[in-house]
C-alpha cells in the first residue's frame, strides 16, 4: 500500500486550496529536500530545521505569511509542510491522524531500502558464486555499496602487495584509471593506512575533519589521488578493512565528493558487509587458482547458493532451510538460534545446553570441532558454525562428522546456509524493532487514556475489563554495546512471549528495556510468573554482558487501573538501578523504601553519614557502640532482648545508650529521634 499519495491528499484537505511544500529532513540529509510542492508555491526557500522536546510528535506554527506544520520523528528526522496564507490551525485529531500517516510513509521507506540493501548484497553472493573475473565482482560489489550507500559516489579498493609492503590499488569506481599506475600506500600512512594496520573502521563526514585524518599522506601519493579525483572536493569518507578469517588482506573506502547527504554508522556497518563479500570473492578467486580442475564443485556452489536463496526469498522459513542443508550435506544438520533459544527442526535433540554453547561459541566466529561421549552410541564428532552479526552472537550451525571432516561440497554447503541464516536472521531482528515500537505506542495510548476512548484501545490489545493486570518492567545495564542491547531485548522479549503464553497480553523491547503486561488467572500463577522473572535476572547476571533489574508493579482489576501498575513496575525498577542491584523487585514489598524512590544515592549516604558520623570518628573507639546502636533497633529498642543478644548485662547496655546519645545528639526517649535513628539504620542495612 502506497501511504504517501494519501498523505498528501489528507494535506490538501487540510490546506483547501492554499498552496503548500512538503520538506523532510532524514537522519542522513545535511539540509531539509523537497519531496513534493502543490500550488503556486513551488518550495520556496529551504526551511530550517527545529529543536523538539522529547516526546513531541508535531509543531503548528504561523509567520507572517505562511503556516508550517512540523512532524517530529527522533529516529527518522523532522518533516515541515510550508502553506501560503493565513490558515486555522487544524484539530489535534487530524494532527495526529498526519503524523501517523506520514510515519507510516516514512517505514514503508525504511522497508523498500532494507530491501534494496538485501536485493544489492543477495546480489553480490551470486555474482561471488556465478562469475570468475575477479576485477568485474569487485567492481560490481563496489558499485553496490554506492547505489545502497546514498551519501557516497565513489569508490577505491587497496590490496596489501606483500613483495613491495604496500597497499596498491585493485579496483576503482568514479576515480581516474591512472591511479592504478602509481599510487602506493605504506602500512600506517594516511586513513587507508592506518585501518589496514589497526583494523578499526572509520568514518569522517566533513571536508576538514577529512582532510585532517589524511595529513600524513605523502606529497607523492597525494599528488596521484587528486589527479585521479581533486581532494578539494572531498567531503567525506568511509573506510573499513577487509579480512580473510584472522588475516587482514586490504581496505574498502567510499568517498563523498558531491552527494549533499552526510555519513552515518549504519552506512559503515553496511560497506563492512561489501568488505566481508570483497574478502569472500578475493578468497574465492584464490581457490578458483589453486584449483582449476574443480569446476563442477564450482557448478554445485551456485547450484546450493540458488537453491536456498530461493528459500530465503520466498519467505520459506528456517526450518526449510535447515531441511534443504540436510539433504545437500546427507547428514544430519541442526540449527541453534541464540536469539529465540529454540532449535531447528523442533523434534531434534541437540547435545548441548544453552549455557554450554554461549561458552564455546559466545565470542568465536569460526567453526569450533566438538567430541561427544554418551552411553552406548560412543564418541561423536560435531562441528559447530557460530552465526553473528558484529558482536552479537546469533546462533549456530551443528553438523555431525561422519568421517572425521566435511567434505569440500560440505563445506560450502553449509558456508552458504550459514550466510542465508545470518540474512534471515537480521531481517527478522530489524522487522521486531519496528513492530516493538509499535506495540509500545499501543500500550502507552492504554496508559494514557480515559474513558470511552481507553475502552477502544483497550478492546485492540485483547484486554478483558474486569480481569486482574500486572505489568512488569525489566531494565537492562551494563551493556554498552548497543547491537548487543538490542539482541538482548530481542531474546527476552521471545523467551517471555514463551514462557508467559497463557497470562501475557503483550510483550515488547523500546531502548533499554522490556514491558510485560500480564492478566494472570490464579494466585500461583502469579507465583509462577514471579520466579521465572528471578530466574531472567540471574540467567542475564550470570552471562556477564548485562544486568536485569525487573521491577513488578501492583495487580489490580481493571483497564483503568493498568497505567497505576506501570507506573510502579518503572519505580520498582530504577530502585534496584539506583542501587546498582539486579533482580526483582515488587513494589508492594518496598515499604518504606517507597518514601526514598526519587532520593539518589548519594543523598541517601549523606543521610546516613550525619546520623552515624559521630561514631564513625576513631573507628577503634566507638565500632561497639554503633553495633550496639543497630542492635538495639534491630531489637525492637527492648533492653532485655539487647542485652541477650550483645551478652552483656543491662546496666551496661544503659551505660552504652547514654554514650551514643550524647555523641549523635539525640534522645531515644524522643519519637522524633528514634524515627530518625530507624531510618538510618534501615538505609545502612539497604545499601
Amino acid at each position: 500500500m502506497e501511504v504517501f499519495p494519501q498523505f498528501i491528499h489528507r494535506l490538501r484537505q487540510t490546506f483547501g486550496k492554499r498552496s503548500f511544500a512538503l520538506w523532510l529532513l532524514a537522519s542522513h540529509d545535511r539540509q531539509f529536500r523537497l519531496l513534493h510542492a502543490e500550488g503556486e508555491r513551488t518550495g520556496g526557500p529551504i526551511p530550517s530545521a527545529a529543536s523538539h522536546v522529547e516526546d513531541e510528535r508535531y509543531r503548528w506554527e504561523e509567520q507572517a505569511d505562511v503556516a508550517l506544520l512540523r512532524l517530529f520523528f527522533p529516529e527518522a528526522g523532522q518533516a515541515v509542510v510550508v502553506a501560503s496564507g493565513s490558515i486555522c490551525a487544524p484539530s489535534p485529531d487530524s494532527l495526529e491522524i498526519l503524523w501517523l500517516t506520514f510515519r507510516l510513509f516514512l517505514a514503508e521507506e525504511m522497508i523498500r531500502t532494507k530491501n534494496d540493501e538485501w536485493s544489492k548484497l543477495l546480489q553480490g553472493i551470486r555474482s561471488i558464486s556465478s562469475k570468475l573475473d575477479i576485477d568485474s565482482i569487485i567492481r560490481e560489489i563496489i558499485g553496490n555499496a554506492l547505489a545502497v550507500i546514498p551519501a557516497a559516489d565513489a569508490g577505491l579498493l587497496h590490496l596489501y602487495d606483500p613483495a613491495i609492503d604496500r597497499l596498491v590499488p585493485k579496483a576503482t569506481v568514479g576515480f581516474h584509471d591512472r591511479v592504478f599506475q602509481y599510487f602506493k600506500l605504506r602500512i600506517g600512512e594516511s586513513i587507508a593506512g592506518k585501518v589496514y594496520q589497526d583494523g578499526h573502521a572509520r568514518i569522517y563526514r566533513s571536508h576538514p575533519e577529512t582532510k585532517k585524518a589524511m595529513m600524513d599522506i605523502s606529497e607523492e601519493n597525494y599528488r596521484f589521488l587528486n589527479d585521479a579525483k581533486e581532494l578539494r572536493d572531498l567531503n567525506g569518507l568511509l573506510c573499513v578493512p577487509i579480512s580473510i578469517e584472522s588475516e587482514r588482506i586490504g581496505v574498502l573506502v567510499l568517498h563523498q565528493f558531491h552527494q549533499d547527504k552526510v555519513f552515518t554508522d549504519y552506512d559503515l556497518s553496511v560497506l563492512q558487509g561489501f568488505a566481508d563479500q570483497t574478502s569472500i570473492a578475493l578468497h574465492n578467486a584464490k581457490l578458483y587458482a589453486d584449483a582449476r580442475t574443480k569446476h563442477d564443485d564450482l557448478v554445485k556452489r551456485n547450484e546450493i547458493h540458488e537453491s536456498l536463496k530461493q528459500l530465503f526469498l520466498q519467505n520459506k522459513g528456517t526450518e526449510s532451510i535447515i531441511r534443504a542443508l540436510e539433504r545437500m550435506t546427507a547428514e544430519p544438520v541442526i540449527f541453534a538460534d541464540w536469539l529465540e533459544q529454540r532449535y531447528f527442526p523442533e523434534d531434534c535433540h541437540f547435545p548441548l545446553t544453552w549455557e554450554e554453547l554461549s561458552l564455546l561459541l559466545g565470542q568465536k566466529r569460526n567453526p569450533v570441532k566438538v567430541t561427544l561421549s554418551s552411553q552406548g552410541a560412543g564418541d561423536q564428532a560435531f562441528l559447530l558454525y557460530p552465526l553473528g552479526n558484529g558482536q552479537v552472537f546469533l546462533g549456530c550451525l551443528l553438523i555431525c562428522v561422519t568421517d572425521g571432516e566435511l567434505s569440500e561440497h560440505q563445506r560450502v554447503t553449509i558456508e552458504q546456509g550459514s550466510a542465508v541464516l545470518t540474512l534471515d536472521l537480521v531481517k527478522k531482528q530489524s522487522l521486531s524493532s519496528i513492530m516493538y515500537k509499535r506495540a509500545h505506542d499501543l500500550f502507552l495510548g492504554v496508559v494514557e487514556s480515559k474513558g470511552q476512548e481507553l475502552q477502544e484501545r483497550a478492546q485492540v490489545l485483547g484486554l478483558k475489563q474486569n480481569s486482574l493486570s500486572l505489568v512488569v518492567f525489566a531494565y537492562f545495564s551494563r551493556c554498552h554495546d548497543l547491537s548487543i542491547l538490542e539482541a538482548n531485548i530481542h531474546r527476552l522479549v521471545t523467551k517471555w512471549k514463551w514462557e508467559f503464553s497463557s497470562s501475557h497480553i503483550l510483550v515488547y523491547g523500546f531502548h533499554n528495556h522490556v514491558t510485560l503486561l500480564a492478566q494472570p488467572k490464579s494466585p500461583s500463577e502469579i507465583k509462577e510468573i514471579m520466579a521465572r522473572l528471578q530466574a531472567a535476572s540471574e540467567e542475564w547476571e550470570h552471562g556477564g554482558d548485562a544486568s536485569l533489574s525487573i521491577g513488578v508493579g501492583g495487580i489490580y482489576t481493571g483497564i483503568d487501573r493498568i497505567g497505576k501498575s506501570f507506573e510502579e513496575a518503572k519505580k520498582a525498577a530504577h530502585y534496584l538501578l539506583n542501587r546498582g542491584r539486579f533482580g526483582v523487585a515488587r513494589y508492594g514489598d518496598l515499604g518504606v523504601n517507597r518514601l526514598i524512590l526519587n532520593q539518589s544515592q548519594e543523598e541517601i549516604d549523606a543521610f546516613v553519614r550525619d546520623v552515624f558520623g559521630p561514631l564513625w570518628e576513631g573507628q577503634e573507639k566507638h565500632q561497639e557502640l554503633e553495633h550496639t546502636l543497630l542492635t538495639y533497633m534491630e531489637c525492637s529498642q527492648s533492653p532485655q532482648q539487647t542485652a541477650r543478644e550483645l551478652h552483656i548485662h543491662v546496666n551496661t547496655l544503659y551505660q552504652r545508650l547514654r554514650k551514643i546519645e550524647e555523641l549523635l545528639l539525640l534522645d531515644l526517649r524522643q519519637p522524633e529521634d528514634i524515627l530518625k535513628v530507624q531510618l538510618a539504620c534501615h538505609l545502612r542495612r539497604e545499601s
